[in-house]
């Protein structure tokens, strides 16, 4: 099975991802790694960027300065388009040629997909799981794992398509407001209906 997992800023879907990717011996992808992948010097997306973008998102030495980016397309929706242009084309066809090398091999796909339904890439994969958090879970743990305000991590976690709405499309949804030891149980139990086949297609089933 090819597998999506997604969700907000700071719900836990890298820590996720990777315990189902371990509980059923898949392949475990990233869309944001491919996406740091492809802006390393010399790779397509970085040479676009590179002819498109001000000079000031590169460091003297020609490194990307991701931080100068990131704040450029979260403030301006043109600026942010236009690298979603570049890279996005090119992460979904990376994707897809991961998918066909798990198959290859007769291995499950985990790929972790932050946009997932933003970009309507849901039905390139034979399920999703949405894992949620509460809000002020998810502002705490953005705090700390970024080193950012409160009112920096807010602005953050609002820009993004809204975690209840992701659990409505969801075929799966995990509970991970709590301790990540009753995640795992979680997890298990979504691992073991995969194994015994017996994963139904009903949206927005929580474990």
């Amino acid at each position: 099975m090819n597998i999506a997992v997604t969700g907000g800023m700071g719900a836990g879907k890298s820590r996720v991802a990777t315990v189902l990717a371990e509980l059923l011996g898949a392949m475990k992808v990233s869309a944001d790694s491919i996406c740091r992948e492809l802006l390393c010097p010399g790779n397509p997306a970085y040479l676009q960027i590179r002819d498109t973008f001000p000079a000031d998102c590169f460091f003297e030495d020609g490194q990307l300065n991701r931080t100068y980016l990131r704040e450029l397309i979260f403030r301006d929706k043109v600026q942010r388009t236009k690298l979603d242009d570049i890279l996005h084309p090119m992460v979904r066809n990376e994707l897809n040629l991961l998918k066909q090398a798990a198959h290859s091999t007769g291995v499950d796909l985990i790929a972790e997909v932050p946009l997932l339904y933003e970009k309507g890439w849901q039905s390139d994969f034979d399920c999703s799981l949405v894992v949620f958090a509460d809000e002020e879970v998810c502002l705490n743990r953005i705090m700390s794992r970024d080193h950012v305000t409160r009112e920096k991590a807010r602005e953050s976690f609002l820009s993004q398509m809204p975690l209840d709405e992701k659990c409505r499309l969801g075929d799966w949804v995990i509970g991970n407001s709590g301790s990540f030891t009753m995640t795992t149980k979680l997890i298990k139990q979504f691992s073991e209906k995969i194994l015994a086949g017996s994963l139904c297609s009903l949206k927005s089933k929580e474990l």
